[in-house]
């Protein structure tokens, strides 16, 4: 039977390891896989897993891309964003703007969220982010060969 851990990063760390996947952690700590172009999906993905909150309690599966998205597009694009999230329960869909009086492109980022502060066990974390990056990748792929982004 599993035994119930106090979340860390050291459990992500784990998580991209088993996946086999080259990483590289920033000043932060958080784990940043990149891959590389993909046609079903039209686009670079970077996945990104991240220990926060005030005492690093919350598991964040941040999926963005190297797409992006121009002014004069943002109103459909968030349009379908919203369509993913009603019709979709992971990962939630938006699209992230830094300045929208200054930004002339923005970008699509997926995420999911879970609250660990009373401890999990290695099994679902590497389940929470399996499927995370796994619904991310239905999003794009419904997004580029469904949507035309």
């Amino acid at each position: 039977m599993p035994t119930v851990e106090k979340f860390g990063s050291s459990m992500l760390e784990k998580y991209v390891k088993k996946q086999g996947w080259k990483f590289l952690r920033d000043s932060d700590g958080d784990y940043r896989v990149a891959f590389s172009h993909d046609d079903s999906v039209g686009c670079e993905l970077t996945l990104w897993l991240i220990a926060g909150g005030q005492k690093d309690e919350i598991l964040m599966v941040l999926v963005s891309s190297n797409k992006r998205i121009q002014k004069n597009d943002w109103p459909r694009v968030i349009g379908l964003c919203n369509t993913w999230n009603r019709t979709r329960r992971w990962p939630k869909a938006y699209l992230h703007i830094e300045d929208p009086a200054k930004d002339v492109a923005a970008e699509i980022r997926l995420e999911g969220q879970l609250d660990l502060e009373r401890g999990v066990h290695q099994e679902l974390v590497n389940d929470f982010c399996d499927t995370i990056w796994q619904c991310s990748l239905q999003f794009w792929n419904w997004a580029h060969k469904e949507q035309g982004l």
